[in-house]
């Protein structure tokens, strides 16, 4: 290799290092500004949450932490933890005085928000209370079938309804009882069939057998 030969690699290699360290230039700006514009989105989005969540709960804020959670903070006794997985799709996860706990997954923005504002309307308790509420109704259920009487006695008045001749009426006194017939003083109609066993008179006991042949032969 001659000294022109290698002076014109040397420009192709510094050529093709300037080409590269370019491109890389320009994906770090492109991805940064990315970045920021997702940033900015998604503080913009999280304002207008707060202002939602303010109307319901004046003290209520929106709070960014270290592991880049977005905490719904000072509504009590509700709390929602949300992590952003993109510019419009969320995970949160709501927890009610510290014993409920509800996660959802793959939430837009609008989802999200009506999620987190619904249940912040709700005035229902944890399942502790949940289930002291579902057992009063079940009390008051049994205390309101107890007033209203036993149930065979709704019965017999419907069967008293139904009921044609007066006599059949429950309220009347029992009819005399026929005389009772039992079992042995019923007629026997017919004979008892006899049978009588016939007499063997040939004491000679024969037994026909067949051959291989087709021919019968008898033994004495």
């Amino acid at each position: 290799m001659n000294i022109s030969e290698f002076k014109k690699l040397i420009k192709e290699c510094i050529l093709e290092v300037k080409v590269k360290k370019s491109l890389k230039d320009i994906i770090k700006e492109s991805l940064k500004g990315e970045k920021i514009e997702k940033g900015e989105s998604l503080h913009y989005k999280m304002e207008e949450l707060a202002d939602d969540v303010k109307k319901l709960y004046k003290d209520a804020e929106v709070i960014l932490d270290d592991a880049g959670y977005y905490n719904v903070c000072s509504c009590n006794p509700h709390h929602f933890k949300i992590y952003p997985m993109t510019d419009d799709n969320f995970t949160v996860t709501y927890m009610k005085d510290n014993t409920d706990r509800i996660k959802k997954f793959n939430l837009t923005f609008s989802a999200l928000k009506e999620f987190i504002t619904e249940t912040l309307k709700t005035t229902v308790g944890n399942y502790v209370q949940k289930a002291f509420n579902k057992n009063v109704e079940n009390n008051k259920d049994k205390e309101s079938k107890k007033e209203e009487g036993p149930e065979h006695t709704v019965k017999k008045i419907e069967v008293k309804d139904q009921v044609e001749k007066k006599e059949d009426q429950p309220d009347q006194p029992f009819r005399p009882v026929d005389k009772i017939v039992k079992q042995v003083d019923h007629s026997i109609k017919g004979e008892k069939a006899s049978y009588k066993y016939p007499k063997q008179t040939d004491k000679k006991l024969t037994v026909k057998q067949k051959t291989f042949k087709g021919k019968t032969n008898k033994k004495k």
